[in-house]
């Protein structure tokens, strides 16, 4: 299920977080998911309060070489991913895994960017 959290849980969590505990006792109190807790306590490992608060508000865009030395860290180097996260400044677990599912299927031409959106459609010449 996907839920969204009010500013009040968001910033009782990064307090807790701050004072050092950790994302099971933080789940417990504040009654949110396992899963959703330990995703707080590593977007708080890689960038603090702000990574928790702003938590799935905006869509990054990574360049192609941040995502293939995050990949190479993970699967090459067994970097964890909370290590790549920390290490390459992403917030997201769930992109470092991605972009190793993509590369793994793929290739590094999984990672190139590609335009988001609706295609505008084309004119047929009159």
């Amino acid at each position: 299920m996907n839920r969204s959290y009010d500013e009040k849980v968001r910033r009782q969590a990064a307090k807790a977080l701050a004072e050092g505990m950790g994302h099971r006792a933080l789940a417990t109190k504040l009654g949110i998911p396992d899963a959703t807790a330990r995703q707080w306590a590593r977007s708080y490992a890689v960038g603090g309060r702000a990574a928790v608060m702003n938590a799935g508000a905006k869509h990054r865009v990574y360049p192609f070489e941040l995502k293939l030395s995050a990949v190479q860290d993970r699967l090459e180097n067994g970097m964890t991913v909370r290590e790549v996260m920390v290490k390459h400044g992403i917030p997201s677990e769930s992109s470092v895994k991605a972009w190793c599912r993509q590369y793994r299927a793929s290739g590094p031409e999984a990672l190139v960017n590609k335009p988001r959106g609706v295609k505008p459609k084309r004119r047929i010449a009159e």
